[in-house]
């Protein structure tokens, strides 16, 4: 007769996994409770002052401005909450909060004054079950702006003033609005307005379709790409020319396009204006980059230069009369400027020929107060100039 089997040695293994698992939820159970005491415990405790350090995540100003509207508009959110929102760990809101009181422990509002407590501007509402402002404020600064920062951030914006009638200029004092209205919290220019004022002359020529025109070329730059443009003036107006973009400039709120013609060495300029139909095609092309500084580093306007006139630089005498406007601008860094007698100065500029388009019309605007002493071939251009200019009065 076969042996019965002891009840111990006749469980199954199922049996014994199921053992098993029945003596270990409980242990996990308790685990989880103890975590869920201990972040409760973390969030009803007021955190400390602290400053923003070690977080470079780029979700980080996100966060911080979730949180604050969840604050602000009286949601009484948990760190539970907050964390689902953000798509983040609990123990992660917990140090954005942490860090908003230190940026708040500094501010100071234009209604009462924060400045460093004790106690921190979000703390834990224990009777709703979540966080609240201690302290009123209207908006939330990511950094205090002092009378000297407010002063360059002026400038700036005002730089950008002439350019609103453009897509570029638009989308740039949007973005600049957006921007400094997160760092400070207002973007209202009226104080300094009123005491600060920049004059730029003239206003910047619209191009049709320029932001569309710039993400087109940027894309360009960016990858290699060969573009297909008409360009006006041109001699066949039929003609698509195909260019290998290097770089784009702004000069006086017009913006352009330095470029190379496809598979050829000759470099230009194109003005944003003149091009239409712009398409990039798909063909790559090998890049050299080039600096946009050391192109212009001996041009006086948009046209590069890169040689600098060792033999024959250019050479202007002014009248006294104009003497102290030409001496107290800087044309040129490497610019040289001599007293002469009777009150008037000589100005040298490193100049060499194929700027003198650009230099004629800037000389000529100086009438008979200037008067070109080198070289030969730009006193002749502008003589010529000059004389047709007479025989049309």
């Amino acid at each position: 007769m076969p042996k019965r089997s002891s009840p111990k040695s006749s469980s199954s293994p199922k049996q014994k996994k199921s053992s098993v698992v029945e003596k270990t939820v409980p242990v996990m159970q308790k685990a989880a409770e103890a975590t869920k005491a201990k972040a409760k415990l973390s969030a009803e405790k007021p955190s400390s002052q602290g400053i923003i350090q070690g977080n470079t995540s780029r979700d980080h100003i996100y966060r911080i401005f979730v949180i604050f509207s969840e604050v602000q508009n009286e949601r009484y959110p948990t760190p539970k909450k907050l964390a689902a929102l953000c798509d983040v760990k609990d123990r992660t809101i917990l140090r954005d909060i942490d860090q908003i009181n230190g940026l708040l422990s500094n501010f100071e509002t234009t209604h009462e004054k924060v400045g460093r407590v004790d106690t921190n501007a979000i703390e834990f509402d224990h009777q709703k079950g979540g966080y609240r402002l201690r302290h009123k404020l209207n908006h939330f600064p990511i950094i205090r702006v002092e009378d000297p920062d407010l002063l360059t951030l002026h400038f700036l914006r005002q730089c950008l003033e002439p350019y609103k009638d453009t897509g570029i200029g638009k989308s740039m004092i949007e973005s600049f609005n957006r921007t400094f209205g997160i760092l400070t919290g207002t973007t209202d220019w009226k104080q300094w307005e009123r005491i600060v004022h920049f004059r730029f002359e003239g206003k910047p020529e619209v191009a049709k379709e320029d932001v569309k025109l710039f993400d087109l070329l940027h894309k360009a730059i960016r990858e290699n790409l060969q573009v297909s443009l008409d360009y006006k003036p041109a001699k066949d107006p039929k003609s698509t020319r195909i260019i290998e973009p290097h770089f784009l400039f702004m000069r006086n709120g017009s913006w352009y396009l330095y470029a190379s013609k496809a598979g050829k060495p000759e470099k230009r300029t194109l003005k944003f204006a003149r091009i239409s139909n712009a398409k990039l095609t798909g063909e790559k092309f090998t890049h050299v980059r080039m600096d946009p500084k050391d192109c212009f580093e001996y041009s006086f306007g948009v046209v590069p230069s890169q040689s600098k006139a060792l033999k024959n630089p250019v050479v202007l005498e002014f009248t006294k009369e104009s003497a102290q406007r030409v001496s107290e601008t800087l044309w040129h860094p490497e610019q040289k400027v001599k007293d002469l007698p009777g009150g008037g100065v000589r100005l040298e500029l490193p100049f060499d020929e194929p700027t003198y388009l650009e230099l004629k019309p800037w000389i000529l605007s100086w009438g008979a107060s200037a008067r070109i002493i080198g070289p030969r071939e730009l006193k002749d251009k502008v003589a010529e100039d000059v004389r047709a200019m007479a025989a049309g009065i």
